[in-house]
Parts: C-alpha cells; sequence; structure tokens
C-alpha cells in the first residue's frame, strides 16, 4: 500500500478517527485507524470501538493497493506536525507504516488490516436528509437529563422518534435520568419513520453532536442491522443502538397543569445561581414559593446561612411551595433561550 494525499483533508478524517478509536481497550487494534484502498483513487479512513464506527472515503493518489492499522492518536499527531501541503505514507515490512513529508520521514509500527473488526456496511442503508440544525436542538435540548448510569441503559440514552412523512414529518427526543424527564420536539422535514423509535446511547449521541457541529444545510440519516448512521459529506459515523425498552414517558407528563408560571428566563437563571451559593452541595436544594404575581426562591444551610430573593411574575393560582435541585431547572434554562 502506498498513497499520496493532501495533508488537511487527511488530517480531518483522522480528527473523527483519533476520538472513537478505543485506547482502553484490551484489543490493542481498536486503538488503531484502519487505512485501506478500494481500487479508486481515494484511501478509507476507519475507527471503531465496536459500538461507535466512524470512516471517512479521502481522495488521493494511490501509488499501491492494500491496507493497514496504525496508532489513530499518534498518525494524527504525526500528520498534524509535518510540514507542507501533501504527505505520503506506505506499507513497509513487518507492517510498518512509513510517512513522508519533504525532508521528514517516519517509521511507525502498525498492525495487518485483516485483523481489523469489520465496519458496519452503510451502503446497504436508505439514507433520508435532514436538517442538520434541527437535529443538534433535538441534542441539545435532552442530551443534559441523560442517565450517566451504564448499568442502566434503557435510560443512558436519548429515545429518538419520527413521526409522519416528507413535510409533515416531526422529530422527537426524550430523556431522562430518574430525577428528571426532558422532551423536545421539532418539525424534521425528510425524516425516516421511526415508530416505536430508536434508544441512541449517550456516548453515540456526543458523537453525532460532534459530527454534525458547525454544519449547515442538510445531513443524512438511517437505520440499519441495530445502527443509526449519520452521513455528512464523505463521512459516515454509525452508533450501535441500545437494545432496551425506554420508559413509558407520556405516563410521566401531567395532561393538565393547576399552576402556570410565566417568567423572565434571564431573571429566573440568575436568581437560581445567586440562591445556590449557600446550597447543600449534597442536594443543591432550593425552596420555590409561588404567591399571587411573585415567586420567591430561598435556601438555607445550617453550614452556611440563608439566601431569600423575590421575583416578579405572571401568576394568579393558589399560593404554592415547592423544592428542587437547582441545577436541574439551571440545566434546563441553558438550553433554552426564551
Amino acid at each position: 500500500m502506498e498513497f499520496k494525499i493532501d495533508k488537511a483533508a487527511f488530517l480531518h478524517g483522522l480528527y473523527f478517527a483519533q476520538g472513537i478509536a478505543d485506547r482502553k481497550s484490551t484489543m490493542p487494534i481498536l486503538a488503531n485507524v484502519l487505512m485501506r484502498t478500494d481500487g479508486a483513487e481515494r484511501i478509507l479512513v476507519a475507527a471503531t470501538d465496536l459500538n461507535l464506527t466512524v470512516a471517512t472515503e479521502i481522495p488521493c493518489e494511490v501509488q499501491a493497493e492494500g491496507g493497514l492499522t496504525v496508532s489513530a492518536k499518534n498518525l494524527h499527531d504525526i500528520v498534524k506536525s509535518l510540514p507542507g501541503d501533501k504527505l505520503t505514507l506506505s506499507r513497509a515490512d513487518n507492517n510498518y507504516a512509513e510517512i513522508a513529508a519533504g525532508k521528514v520521514n517516519y517509521k511507525v509500527v502498525g498492525l495487518p488490516d485483516r485483523d481489523f473488526p469489520k465496519l458496519p456496511n452503510y451502503r446497504e442503508v436508505k439514507f433520508h436528509k435532514v436538517d442538520a440544525a434541527v437535529l443538534r436542538d433535538l441534542i441539545a435540548k435532552t442530551f443534559f437529563s441523560i442517565s450517566t448510569d451504564e448499568t442502566r441503559s434503557h435510560l443512558n440514552g436519548v429515545l429518538f422518534e419520527c413521526e409522519g412523512a416528507g413535510e409533515r414529518a416531526v422529530g422527537r427526543m426524550v430523556s431522562t435520568d430518574g430525577h428528571r424527564l426532558s422532551k423536545c420536539e421539532r418539525g424534521l422535514v425528510g425524516a425516516p419513520p421511526l415508530h416505536p423509535g430508536v434508544v441512541i446511547p449517550r456516548r453515540g449521541l456526543g458523537e453525532i453532536r460532534r459530527a454534525i457541529e458547525g454544519v449547515s444545510g442538510a445531513v443524512e440519516i438511517g437505520t440499519h442491522n441495530g445502527y443509526l448512521f449519520v452521513r455528512n459529506g464523505a463521512t459516515v459515523l454509525s452508533v450501535r443502538l441500545t437494545d432496551a425498552q425506554f420508559p413509558p414517558y407520556e405516563q410521566v407528563i401531567p395532561r393538565d397543569h393547576q399552576r402556570t408560571v410565566v417568567v423572565k428566563h434571564s431573571e429566573l437563571l440568575d436568581a437560581l445561581k445567586r440562591i445556590k451559593l449557600v446550597a447543600s452541595e449534597k442536594t443543591w436544594g432550593v425552596k420555590l414559593g409561588l404567591t399571587k404575581n411573585a415567586l420567591r426562591i430561598e435556601s438555607e444551610n445550617p453550614d452556611l446561612g440563608h439566601a431569600r430573593e423575590e421575583l416578579d411574575v405572571r401568576y394568579t393560582g393558589s399560593d404554592c411551595t415547592i423544592g428542587f435541585n437547582a441545577n436541574y431547572i439551571i440545566d434546563l434554562l441553558g438550553e433554552i433561550d426564551t
């Protein structure tokens, strides 16, 4: 194997690969990035941890066909440091990779590409174009309340549902950690039918967010054989879906609300941050008291003292006092701008 490639394009592919390659795995090859030619003037660059896989096809000048795997992080760091705009990479004896640019030459230990795990076949996927900004918004408004407990697989992810078709398609994401629940619904034109929905694991959702960050216009999504695929140009990210039943969230959300408060977003957020300063670090508990057109926020801590603030709000219901972990509301307000 030997190819000559544009440094910036190669670095772009390696950036995603080194983020997914698993350096802590007991399988050393999972820390490596796969490079393989496919008979055309391009190179396949891929990495996997067996649950997440990223694959990018990059144009290059192929001098000799073949494949090789080397440490994803080391290769990324080496390529980033090279001078000039072009580099040449070739496979030497004993699966070493020789990397040359100008007067700089590296020889890096590698492993044969035949030992690399089989990649999910994204060529069989039926992709659907959706707006990247809407997908980012759905993720942002539900990511913060995903459970971080990996032993509770049904909560360590977000439920992704899509209903309707074409211009009427609606995308919905729901997450909960057992203490709070977030549900976000947006028009997602062109979305694939996903009802019942699929559960995307937390880490996979984070990589999807990273892959579509800053993308304007559309990205493509699809499901196949237990994977969710996201394609942006020549880069495809595949995420193994969680085989678990998400809780029946509709039963948790009240259908009728007896009390409704309208409050300025920035005032509530700032007040919670101030009052939280004296709250217990174990619970971050604050007490919210509602009276006519007024919201009182207070916290008391025997070790620190007491804090209280009153906000003008729109409220005409009966008086009410209720306690919350302040961080739960602060996290939510961090993703809401109205």
